[in-house]
């Protein structure tokens, strides 16, 4: 999982800074510095993290930016709050993750052990590996972009990479169909993978904002 000071945001801040623009960053509970452990949590906690934030701070006309799993809670939000909404932008989001990437393609054996309460780690890499647990699944199914009835008409732009392994290209189609996002432009990066933090991929996204 990407944070604060990973280099996509560590890109965008130093882009704003120098062209004068408000820039905010934050690490949802679980992830980065922030306090947990990322099991311990679920899509709707971490909308409350965004939500809890925006409305503290009375932020307004906001250009907001997610990626991967901060790209579905963005949209969460965005669906929910679209007047405070200037332009939603996801970075290889990962809308309905949960269910569409992850517990449909679980074992019915590791299924019952997350639904007991256990735990599961799934190694991604040699050095990061994924944590399943009951309230993952739980605290994010209502918030499954497929089953909402609410719509944003403001303008959203998606991008995904061409060699993304985590969140294939192909992923995010189904936001077309079914139109929860009316003014949607999607942008395939050719040589980008999922973190889209090549210097070409950076600057294309830069474009949009």
């Amino acid at each position: 999982m990407s944070d604060m000071n990973g280099k996509k945001s560590n890109f965008l801040r130093n882009y704003c800074y120098k062209n004068d623009l408000s820039f905010l960053s934050f690490d949802f509970r679980g992830h980065g510095k922030s306090s947990g452990k990322i099991y311990e949590f679920g899509v709707e906690d971490w909308l409350n993290d965004l939500s809890n934030i925006i409305n503290f701070l009375n932020l307004k006309n906001i250009t907001l930016i997610g990626s991967s799993l901060g790209g579905w809670v963005a949209m969460s939000y965005a669906l929910s709050n679209p007047s405070k909404i200037k332009k939603l932008i996801g970075l290889a989001p990962a809308p309905d993750f949960t269910e569409r990437l992850i517990w449909n393609n679980l074992s019915e054996l590791k299924k019952k052990s997350i639904s007991s309460g256990k735990i599961i780690e799934e190694k991604i890499s040699k050095d990061f590996s994924y944590f399943y647990s009951r309230q993952l699944f739980e605290r994010s199914k209502k918030k499954i972009i497929k089953k909402s009835k609410k719509k944003y008409k403001g303008e959203t732009i998606i991008f995904n990479g061409f060699k993304d392994k985590s969140v294939p290209f192909k992923y995010n189609n189904n936001l077309l169909e079914t139109h929860h996002f009316e003014n949607l432009t999607s942008v395939i990066l050719k040589n980008a993978d999922h973190s889209l933090s090549d210097q070409n991929s950076l600057k294309t996204i830069l474009k949009f904002i």
